[in-house]
């Protein structure tokens, strides 16, 4: 019994994946406001009730993506931060993970730079604020981790220099999301970043 109690978990737990995958994916091509239950479905290859036994409504999905991408970010990030290597050879590598993800995931800007708060009744920025603080705080530590080594200019702010770097990476996805074509997105914060790089090492 306990056996097939914990199968019908995992399905479960793969089903919700499948169904936040596929409303990511809607985002992606149609925007938040052309997420149904429906478009969810169809991308899923599942029927509109199944979504229904795992989400009560649109609102409820859009959540699940929400905490979905904010995992992602927040993980990643955390583990790349916890590899070997020099402080700011690690920050690379966060940074260009961070970007790979968002250009294999269109649906992700797509969904943030909307205005998601009023069809999740303001819990997608409560949700997003959280885990953009532990991004934030995960950039700081690799930032003041590389100071402390003695790799950047004297002076240089380590919560600042992440807010900027998180900046530029915004701004390049602005820029990037009328084409979604992926490899310019990571080009252009490659080239930006390398040149803040330049800016920041002593």
């Amino acid at each position: 019994m306990k056996s097939q109690i914990v199968q019908e978990k995992k399905t479960t737990q793969v089903r919700q994946a499948e169904i936040v995958q596929a409303a990511l994916d809607v985002i992606g091509r149609l925007g938040v406001n052309g997420l149904t239950i429906h478009e969810v479905a169809l991308a899923a290859t599942m029927s509109e009730a199944n979504i229904y036994r795992h989400f009560k409504n649109k609102q409820d999905v859009i959540r699940a993506v929400v905490e979905f991408i904010g995992g992602q970010v927040t993980s990643r990030a955390a583990q790349l931060a916890g590899s070997s290597g020099k402080p700011l050879d690690k920050l690379e590598k966060v940074i260009l993970a961070h970007t790979g993800m968002i250009a294999k995931n269109p649906g992700i800007p797509r969904l943030l730079f909307s205005d998601g708060g009023m069809v999740t009744g303001g819990k997608i920025a409560q949700i997003m604020n959280s885990r953009i603080e532990g991004f934030l705080a995960t950039l700081t530590g690799l930032i003041e981790a590389a100071s402390a080594e003695g790799a950047l200019r004297e002076g240089v702010s380590a919560r600042e220099t992440a807010t900027s770097i998180v900046g530029i990476i915004q701004f390049c996805v602005l820029r990037w999301i009328g084409s979604q074509a992926e490899g310019r997105l990571v080009d252009e914060v490659t080239l930006l970043w390398n040149n803040f790089r330049r800016l920041l090492e002593r």
